[in-house]
């Protein structure tokens, strides 16, 4: 068997810090949260990260939008939170827009009040659907199909009406 590296939120903070794109980490960590690793959850967030030796505004935000990330996905799968979410480090001292559109104010406000609350009270400002499971939706779909919907768009609404009951997104 290889052995392979398990993408703990930790680890992949230190690749962000050694030059991963951050979304492709961030990707990884995911993919082990929702897939092959889904049965270690707390193992995949227990670690604090470890801050670099010489912050960037970069790094910090980066910092913060993970330990939004584990807040987020805790509360999410019911698993306790680890401690070192709580880091007064996290929160940004200025907003932090996740959107290309940030100057325009109609963006800002929908971001305002669609950012789920991990995000928004450490100043980070995204869409809340940020952490779709592809995982559970491509097994709602298949759910869809056994119960005999077949037109795409009945499909896609069962899924969606399935995530929105489970996760209120």
């Amino acid at each position: 068997m290889i052995r392979r590296t398990i993408e703990t939120i930790a680890w992949e903070y230190q690749q962000i810090c050694t030059g991963e794109d951050p979304w492709t980490a961030l990707g990884n960590f995911t993919n082990a949260w929702y897939d092959y690793a889904k049965d270690m959850r707390t193992a995949l967030v227990n670690d604090p990260l470890v801050l670099p030796a010489h912050e960037t505004e970069y790094t910090h935000r980066l910092a913060a939008f993970c330990a939004a990330s584990v807040e987020f996905l805790c509360d999410r799968y019911s698993i306790p939170s680890p401690d070192w979410i709580h880091n007064p480090y996290y929160p940004l001292e200025s907003p932090w827009w996740q959107t290309r559109q940030a100057h325009d104010p109609s963006i800002r406000e929908h971001l305002l009040r669609e950012t789920p609350p991990p995000f928004a009270h450490r100043n980070i400002f995204c869409n809340n659907r940020l952490y779709q499971n592809k995982y559970e939706m491509s097994q709602w779909v298949q759910e869809a199909r056994t119960k005999g919907l077949t037109i795409p768009n009945d499909i896609w609404h069962y899924a969606r009406q399935k995530e929105a009951s489970i996760h209120g997104a």
